[in-house]
């Protein structure tokens, strides 16, 4: 059904029915699978199963953004089905958490489904991979925009798995990582906020958000996505089970954004807005130095 033409209201009760029918066959595939493989294993090999789907939906809508609430829509059904699996008796610090992610998640996902105008509008990453691999498009979509961040959601999440299945003998682990996940959706709430305003406001297209927290870091929605995933690791060590090396989860996150999505977002920057320039020079990439902001805000 390559057809871009449907209304926006169409488009959202195909997206909604894509994830309906997502979620069905995880839990299909979850119950087909021998009972004494690693539940890890098979809530992934579910996970996968899902991004399937949603490729399914992708390739006949014509529109890799199908994909794109599912970032943010997996990682709280992961948790929630864990703790489910453990017979729902997690601690008091594993709801927290799941509460924590459930906010993380209600808000990227209600960002992500407002700002999206309906089978007409791709993310311009898509778009620019579209131009780039011609009829190779599809293949690339399914390995770089559909199952690779799967799999990079799915193994920053497993730290959580420690948390949820053992007792909690460190707390304050778990309160940090409590407290950096909130600190990071805060920061990210406020951003799109931020932006939204600007967005609305400016005088000019080729002008520069430096308002807020633009005016102390460029990227402070990314800051914000990555302080949650390293609070979803961090609050992992309550538990004495959990390995020291799973810190190479978090990091692989941040390398994720420090290796492609802000150097392609600041190329965009600069071929769009001339003024971006002075931002590069003024505003700090990512983290925030004290003392420092841009005077044009």
């Amino acid at each position: 059904m390559k057809e871009r033409s449907v209304s926006r209201a169409k488009a959202l009760w195909l997206l909604t029915c894509c994830y309906v029918v997502a979620f069905a066959l995880a839990v299909v595939t979850y119950r087909l699978l021998p009972s004494d493989m690693h539940v890890l294993m098979k809530t992934f090999i579910a996970d996968v199963a899902a991004t399937v789907v949603v490729f399914v939906f992708s390739v006949s809508c014509d529109n890799s953004s199908m994909y794109d609430p599912y970032w943010s829509v997996a990682p709280p059904i992961l948790y929630g089905t864990w703790i489910w699996l453990i017979g729902g008796k997690g601690t008091i610090w594993s709801w927290l958490f799941l509460l924590a992610m459930l906010f993380w998640a209600i808000r990227l996902t209600v960002n992500c489904i407002t700002h999206w105008g309906g089978l007409r509008d791709e993310d311009w990453r898509y778009v620019s991979f579209r131009k780039k691999f011609g009829k190779g498009y599809w293949p690339i979509s399914f390995l770089a925009v559909h199952f690779f961040p799967t799999v990079i959601v799915f193994i920053c999440s497993i730290p959580a798995w420690f948390l949820f299945s053992g007792p909690v003998y460190r707390p304050a682990y778990a309160a940090v990582g409590l407290v950096l996940i909130m600190i990071g959706t805060l920061l990210e709430l406020v951003a799109d906020h931020q932006m939204t305003g600007f967005r609305l406001n400016r005088t000019s297209p080729e002008e520069s958000c430096v308002a807020g927290l633009w005016g102390y870091s460029r990227h402070p929605n990314y800051l914000g996505e990555i302080t949650v995933w390293w609070g979803v690791c961090i609050a992992s060590f309550a538990s004495l089970d959990t390995p020291m090396w799973f810190l190479v989860f978090p990091c692989a996150m941040t390398a994720l954004f420090l290796g492609y999505s802000i150097p392609a977002m600041e190329k965009r920057q600069m071929t769009r807005r001339p003024s971006y320039q002075a931002v590069l020079k003024e505003v700090p990439m990512l983290v925030p130095i004290p003392g420092r902001r841009t005077k044009r805000g």
